[in-house]
């Protein structure tokens, strides 16, 4: 029971691992009782969730982590110590060959989940700052027409970061299953 993980003085954190559009009122809440809290992506999916997570974190004086998985990945450290050196700005590829999910999946309710790109690439994003230790300062987004069958889940995705780097990521569904799921490439 929520309330009750919430109120209990011995539980310290609270991982908060529900379908996203609960996401932000459970952390909020958790922050709110005084818990340090681990959410799985997405944190939001509104701007206004995001906010008031943002308005219970502020003074709490816990942490808040989000589950970005990629940059813990043991090749990623590797990369991050390799690129450590350069001091200009980096221009990265990364490549995800997403598949179709079936048309009914939950990811694909905007109320829900919230649709795949926020969902999903917010992993990609989040990377390319763990990359570049740079946030984000401007987005372009073109995607191929969904029609029936993909709900504009075909698109690529360019971020300009602070420190004059470019990340381009292509997010895919209509690949083909032979071909690797994720590729980055750096330059």
């Amino acid at each position: 029971d929520e309330a009750d993980l919430l109120h209990n003085n011995q539980i310290n954190t609270i991982a908060v691992l529900t379908r996203h559009h609960l996401h932000a009122q459970q952390t909020a809440a958790a922050l709110r009782a005084g818990k340090h809290v681990f959410c799985e992506k997405p944190l939001a999916l509104s701007r206004e969730d995001l906010l008031d997570v943002l308005q219970a974190l502020r003074g709490s004086g816990r942490l808040l982590a989000v589950g970005f998985n990629r940059r813990f990945a043991p090749m990623s450290a590797r990369l991050r110590r390799f690129l450590a050196p350069v001091r200009e700005p980096l221009m990265i590829h990364y490549r995800v060959n997403a598949g179709l999910l079936p048309a009914g999946h939950w990811h694909y309710d905007p109320l829900q989940g919230g649709g795949r790109i926020l969902s999903e690439v917010c992993h990609f994003i989040d990377y390319l700052n763990f990359l570049t230790g740079a946030l984000p300062i401007r987005v372009l987004t073109r995607a191929l027409p969904g029609g029936e069958r993909y709900r504009e889940e075909n698109v690529v995705i360019t971020v300009e970061l602070a420190d004059g780097s470019i990340g381009v990521i292509a997010y895919l569904a209509n690949g083909d299953r032979a071909m690797g799921k994720e590729r980055i490439e750096v330059f």
